[in-house]
C-alpha cells in the first residue's frame, strides 16, 4: 500500500519574484488580477464576484537572505446576505507586511530545541519560509483578501423576524442542561 500525500492546489493569483531578482534599494510591482483570475477567487472564497483586485507592492531584502512586502491592494466584491441572500457589495482597503526567509533559516513550527520563546502580542509576525528562493505576491495578497471579506455581510435593511412558531418550536425542542443533573441527584 503506498501512501500518497494530498496535493495541494495551484494558487489562483500567482505573482512570483526570486529574491536574487530584488535590488538592495527593493522594488515596487503594480498588479491588477485579471477576469479568470477573479473568478477563480471568488469560487475560493465562496462569494458571488470579485470585480476589481489591484494594488501595489514593495518588496525589499530582509536581513541579507529575506524578503519583506509591504502592500496595499484594493478590491470590490458582492456576496449574498445572510438574511435575504440578496447582493450586498463590499468594499476593501487593505495595508499589509510579510517577512520571508529562507526555509533552512526558518525553524519549523513548534519546535525551539528547548529554548524560551518571547511572543509579543503587537510585535511582527515570524517570518514565513520562500519556496525555492522566491516568494508569491499574488497568494499573500489572496490570503489578506480572505481575512479581510466580511464574514456575515448583511444588507442594511435585512432584519431576521422568525415567526412565533419557529420560536416556541425552538424553545422546545432545547433540552434543559440541569435535566441531566437532576437525575443523577435523584439516583443518589
Amino acid at each position: 500500500m503506498t501512501l500518497q500525500t494530498p496535493s495541494v492546489p495551484e494558487p489562483e493569483f500567482r505573482l512570483r519574484i526570486a529574491a536574487k531578482d530584488v535590488p538592495p534599494t527593493g522594488a515596487q510591482i503594480a498588479f491588477e488580477a485579471d477576469a479568470k483570475t477573479r473568478a477563480a477567487l471568488a469560487r475560493r472564497f465562496g462569494i458571488l464576484e470579485l470585480q476589481v483586485l489591484r494594488g501595489t507592492a514593495r518588496i525589499r531584502p530582509f536581513r541579507k537572505h529575506g524578503l519583506i512586502l509591504d502592500c496595499r491592494f484594493e478590491a470590490q466584491l458582492t456576496q449574498s446576505c445572510v438574511v435575504t441572500l440578496d447582493p450586498v457589495p463590499q468594499r476593501i482597503d487593505e495595508n499589509f507586511t510579510r517577512r520571508w526567509m529562507p526555509a533552512h533559516l526558518v525553524e519549523p513550527d513548534g519546535i525551539a530545541d528547548g529554548r524560551e520563546i518571547l511572543v509579543e502580542a503587537e510585535g511582527d509576525d515570524a517570518p514565513e519560509p520562500m519556496e525555492n528562493g522566491a516568494i508569491d505576491i499574488g497568494e499573500a495578497v489572496a490570503e489578506a483578501l480572505a481575512l479581510a471579506i466580511e464574514p456575515y455581510p448583511r444588507r442594511p435593511d435585512a432584519a431576521y423576524n422568525p415567526s412565533p412558531e419557529a420560536s416556541a418550536a425552538a424553545a422546545e425542542e432545547r433540552p434543559n442542561p440541569f435535566a441531566v443533573l437532576e437525575k443523577l441527584k435523584k439516583n443518589d
